[in-house]
Parts: C-alpha cells; structure tokens; sequence
C-alpha cells in the first residue's frame, strides 16, 4: 500500500473448491483523498450481506488524521457509503477493531492518538 492511494481486492470463488478451482479476481476499488495525503485502511471484514468494510485513517488537509470507514458493494466495489469521525482539537485518531453485533449493525472502536489533556 503507497501513501495517500489505498487499494481494496476481492478475491472470490462462487464453487466449492477443488484442486483445479483458481480464485478470480472479482473486482478492484482504490480510493485516493488527493494531495499526497495519508488515506491507510487498517483493517476490513465482511458485512452480514457480503459487502466489504473497510476502516482505517485518513487526513484530508484540515487538520488532524480521522478515523475513515467505507462500505464497498460485494458485486462491483463501488462505495456504498462513507463516514469520518473526527478527533477534537485537530486530535488525530486510531481503530482498535471493528465487529458486527447480533442485529448485523457495525461497532467501530477508535481512539485518539496522542496525548489528550
């Protein structure tokens, strides 16, 4: 992964394996916030219905590094949606892990970087 350009593949096999079955590349989705700026996805997992998350940091030039998470299409890898958490004062943020519940609702656990006080 290169700084400011972070690159999401799916590898899927629809079959049952066998020794002959190769994974196929599915689809690719980049995403680039521009100027040379930090966008690292850190960790992914799977929604209930297939679609991939994808959480990590991203700076967007305003101040501080904010926690980022996109959702991406199973299908295709177009962005579903996407959603940023600021830290206060410019603080920049971290994920510690992403899980889904019982209900199939996303929980995403941050933190901020640094010292805070």
């Amino acid at each position: 992964m290169t700084r400011g350009l972070l690159i999401v593949a799916l590898a899927l096999a629809w079959a049952a394996p066998t020794v002959a079955d190769t994974p196929t590349l599915q689809w690719v989705q980049s995403h680039d916030g521009g100027a040379g700026l930090n966008d690292d996805g850190f960790v992914l997992t799977v929604a209930p219905d297939g679609d991939v998350v994808v959480v990590g940091e991203s700076a967007d030039g305003l101040g501080g590094i904010d926690l980022a998470v996109r959702r991406l299409a199973r299908a295709d890898g177009h962005q579903k949606w996407h959603t940023r958490y600021e830290g206060y004062d410019d603080k920049d943020m971290g994920i510690s892990a992403i899980t889904w519940d019982t209900a199939g609702q996303l929980i995403v656990a941050g933190y901020v970087r640094g010292c805070v006080g």
